[in-house]
Order: structure tokens, then sequence, then C-alpha cells
């Protein structure tokens, strides 16, 4: 692993490092590139001076494109013919939802609605007559209590 040229420390300016930096990537990347070049410019030259070689190397060259086009062009139905599919799913998954989830959660909203009348009932009518009679009870033992207590 190479280490960083610069060490930072906190609000000081960066010092520079004691190790050396290691060349060896930038040389294997410059000499990768250098014989690149002397490679396609070789190939270059040899199709300049051999045309026949040229005009094969095109036809082939122009055969692939075409038939890297034609794949791309398959690969490009069936991702069509795919979201086709898949846009059809959705609308019957949306047509079951609207079909069978539907009436059941009204049914459950229905049934809600009934709960919640027959809780208002019964805390109306049974309790909150025994709670206030619960707390008229207590503060009448409350103020007896008070009143006849013995110190």
């Amino acid at each position: 692993m190479v280490e960083p040229v610069f060490s930072e420390s906190r609000g000081r300016a960066p010092e520079l490092s004691s190790k050396p930096v290691d060349k060896r990537p930038i040389l294997f990347g410059i000499l990768g590139a250098v014989i690149v070049i002397i490679f396609f410019g070789g190939l270059g030259y040899w199709l300049y001076i051999n045309p026949e070689a040229t005009a094969t190397l095109r036809d082939i060259f122009i055969i692939f494109l075409g038939l890297g086009a034609f794949f791309v062009i398959l690969l490009l139905i069936a991702l069509v013919v795919m979201t086709v599919y898949l846009v059809l799913k959705v609308n019957d998954l949306i047509q079951l939802l609207n079909r069978e989830i539907k009436p059941i959660l009204l049914k459950i909203q229905e049934t809600l609605g009934t709960a919640q009348g027959t809780v208002t009932f019964l805390s109306d009518h049974a309790v909150q007559p025994v709670i206030s009679t619960a707390s008229t009870v207590a503060a009448i033992r409350a103020i007896t209590r008070s009143l006849f207590r013995r110190d």
C-alpha cells in the first residue's frame, strides 16, 4: 500500500512525509500506454500498406456491427415485452384489490363504526354513572373522616 505524500494534522499545515513515493504504478502505466500506442500505430501502418487486408477487416467489422445491432434490437424487444407483461400484472393486482380487498375494508370500517357506537353508549350509560357515584362516595368518606377525625 502506498502511503500518502502529505500527512495532515489537526489545525496545522500539511507536512511532507518522510517515506518516499512508490513510482512503480506510474511507470507501469506509462509503459502500458506506450505499448498500446505503438501497437495501434503499427497496426495502422500495416493496414495502410495492405489495402486487401484493410478491406477484409473492414467487412468483418461491419458484419460484427450489424450482429451487435441485431442483438441490441432483440434485447430491446424483450425489454418491451417484459414491461408490457409487468404492466398487465400490476393491472391484475389493482383489479384484485378493488374486487376483493376493498369490500373487506368497507365491512371492517362498518364494524369499527358499530363498535365505536357501542363503546360510546356504554361509556355514557354505564361507566360514567358508576364513576360519578364512586367519586361522590369517596368525597363523602373524605369529608366524614376529616370531620370526625380523632387527634
